[in-house]
């Protein structure tokens, strides 16, 4: 289906707004982007950094203004043939095709791109009084792991300041994490960061049915990380443990285009190739991708002052959906991967985050009661189980590597040493909470 982008605006409050119009299925929506905060980080002289961002804007104002099953072609994969507005024409004419399959494989859809000209004339703002010294630009969720990514670098660079940047999306983000840590930080770590607020970009209207699902988000925190290193060569990082970067499926249905790669290591590697087809010097790095959540954790260069802070960040990927938990005023499911991911690698310290579901729940629903591992709810947490149960030998966890996109070669082995230490951390945990059923389950005698 064709998708229009319109030629942006910006209003008097730095508000960017752009209309997305699919006439196939007679839907518009408006995506608007608080620019406030970024508008000092343009350059006037080279706009490729302002084009990545906006694209990554209008990618993810697509992604979820279009609802993913009911316009899919095999019940996932949507086609996608959009028009968006560039400054640097000629940059991305010659980077079409690259952009076109990392979007590909980011989000499962096929995408097909066509550029016209950007005519958007943005406020003139001077650099004066932003903090422009950082070493490095961290992507800083309000999660776990982009807590630690942030502890790690100011430990252990103390001559050296960080910036942070995020995201703010209110169907999804942790933003009073984010504000609540960056302040534990500042106390600890004094004058040591700085920090962009909260960017918003959402859609502010739409009169068809949304996709639910936040694929292409990973794009638009990368977007704004290199809009805020314009002016320098800062590496970007995207602290996320290697177990979720590579998301190796955890039963049969999981496969393929059904598996996220919002961090995934081929994924960070296009991107790295599309900045230097495009000229932007600055590189996306994750330094935990072999790492599992928990080594994240006991790792940490700052583990005293972990402990302190952890309960502060948010894990969870279903706090949204709140109406089948058993404890409904707690921060975290529970149940979900996200949370039990969390959990295992929490085991070894005192976990006082407050989960709103236990492992060893018997049954959920509301009017009429379902067996947990059978229901919705409890689909993540099955499958779970299903993946410790498996004697996986290394070949098939190489395969199942290969298969999910690994590309590095060199490295397979060490990702499938990755998984194998992913499983005995999960089965560890759930041999020292899980019931007698539930370890039944999970092939623990």
């Amino acid at each position: 289906m064709k998708i229009n982008v319109s030629v942006p605006t910006i209003n008097s409050k730095n508000i960017i707004e752009s209309d997305i119009i699919c006439s196939q299925l007679n839907g518009t929506s408006k995506i608007e982007i608080a620019f406030e905060d970024l508008l000092p980080y343009v350059n006037p002289t080279n706009k490729k950094a302002l084009d990545f961002f906006l694209i990554a804007s209008f990618i993810y104002g697509i992604d979820r203004f279009i609802e993913r099953h009911a316009n899919s072609i095999d019940g996932w994969s949507r086609e996608l043939h959009i028009s968006l507005p560039v400054y640097e024409m000629q940059a991305w004419a010659t980077s079409t095709l690259h952009l076109e399959q990392l979007l590909s494989f980011l989000t499962g859809d096929h995408w097909k791109i066509e550029f016209k000209v950007n005519t958007l004339n943005l406020p003139i703002v001077t650099m004066q009084n932003i903090p422009n010294e950082s070493a490095q630009i961290n992507l800083f969720s309000g999660g776990l792991d982009s807590l630690i990514g942030a502890i790690d670098f100011l430990k252990e660079h103390d001559q050296e300041k960080l910036m942070l940047v995020s995201h703010f999306d209110p169907h999804i983000s942790a933003r009073q994490e984010q504000i609540i840590l960056r302040e534990k930080l500042n106390e600890k770590y004094p004058e040591r960061f700085s920090f962009i607020p909260s960017v918003s970009v959402s859609l502010s209207t739409s009169n068809i049915e949304k996709e639910k699902t936040f694929r292409s988000r990973s794009l638009l925190f990368i977007g704004i990380a290199l809009l805020a290193g314009t002016y320098s060569n800062a590496s970007i990082m995207v602290p996320e443990n290697g177990t979720v970067s590579l998301n190796f499926p955890l039963s049969a249905s999981r496969r393929g285009s059904c598996s996220t790669r919002t961090t995934h290591p081929t994924y960070l590697k296009g991107i790295n190739q599309l900045l230097d087809k495009i000229g932007i010097n600055n590189k996306v790095e994750n330094p935990y991708d072999l790492c599992t959540k928990g080594e994240m954790v006991n790792n940490c260069k700052d583990l005293d002052f972990l402990k302190l802070v952890v309960i502060y960040s948010n894990s969870c990927g279903k706090r949204g959906h709140r109406v089948n938990w058993s404890i409904k005023d707690r921060d975290h499911c529970g149940v979900c991967m996200p949370c039990i991911y969390r959990q295992a690698a929490l085991q070894d310290i005192l976990d006082t985050t407050k989960y709103g579901n236990s492992i060893n729940k018997n049954n959920t629903g509301r009017k009429v009661q379902t067996p947990f591992l059978l229901s919705k709810q409890g689909q993540d947490f099955n499958a779970c189980l299903s993946f410790i149960r498996k004697d996986f030998s290394d070949n098939e966890i190489r395969d199942e590597l290969l298969t999910n996109g690994i590309n590095d070669i060199i490295k397979i082995d060490d990702y499938v040493n990755l998984m194998k230490r992913t499983r005995s951390e999960l089965k560890k945990w759930i041999n020292s909470i899980g019931s007698s059923t539930i370890k039944n389950k999970a092939g623990i005698q």
